[in-house]
């Protein structure tokens, strides 16, 4: 399966506590702000969480759910903070697991206007609520990466780089960190369809 994580592309767009996304919707005066985080870790995520929480304590309920991909796996966190069961996340987890979007972190914040909803519309909103912040973003494929160094001489270096360029612009190479010493020393992440056939050519160089 295809995994995705979500980039928005509007170099118009104001954040404010470092999303990447928001939106608000209204339903029977309850206010809904949704706020998409791009998250690399649980601590982006949690940091990402205690921002909102922090700027809205008066809210209701502050409702989040978040995806990270470790390996082939998406790990996913959710809480409801006191919504009736499975009415905060439960359709917008069901959304993340069919369309493979992970690596985010999605916030939720209702202000109660004094209506109540019913489990059907709230659940509905949220999701809607969710939905119309991530259709502002554009999907990127997520690839999983084998780490591999090298300690090489310059002469090579000077072989090498080409190569390493080339594929770092396709993303099939992720450069971590290179040491200029009696060596050099580079550590780099090769995504792992490509690992075997990468690290033949670097080899035969």
């Amino acid at each position: 399966m295809k995994y995705y994580s979500m980039l928005n592309n509007d170099k118009n767009y104001k954040s404010v506590f470092g999303e990447i996304s928001s939106a608000v919707i209204i339903e029977k005066k309850s206010k809904f702000y949704s706020y998409v985080f791009k998250i690399n870790d649980e601590a982006e995520a949690i940091d990402s969480i205690n921002k909102i929480k922090g700027s809205n304590k008066e809210a209701r309920h502050v409702v989040y759910i978040y995806s990270l991909l470790n390996g082939n796996v998406c790990n996913i966190r959710f809480s409801d903070d006191g919504e009736p069961k499975g009415t905060g996340t439960k359709a917008i987890y069901e959304l993340l697991t069919k369309e493979g979007i992970t690596n985010i972190c999605i916030v939720i914040v209702r202000y109660f206007g004094g209506i109540l909803l019913g489990a059907g519309p709230l659940s509905r909103t949220y999701l809607n609520s969710a939905r119309m912040a991530l259709d502002k973003c554009n999907k990127k494929e997520v690839y999983n990466y084998i780490k591999y160094d090298i300690n090489i001489s310059y002469s090579r270096y000077t072989q090498i780089k080409s190569l390493l360029d080339n594929n770092v612009v396709d993303e099939n190479i992720l450069i971590i960190d290179i040491k200029f010493g009696e060596n050099v020393y580079i550590s780099m992440k090769i995504k792992d369809s490509l690992y075997e056939e990468i690290v033949s050519k670097i080899k035969d160089i």
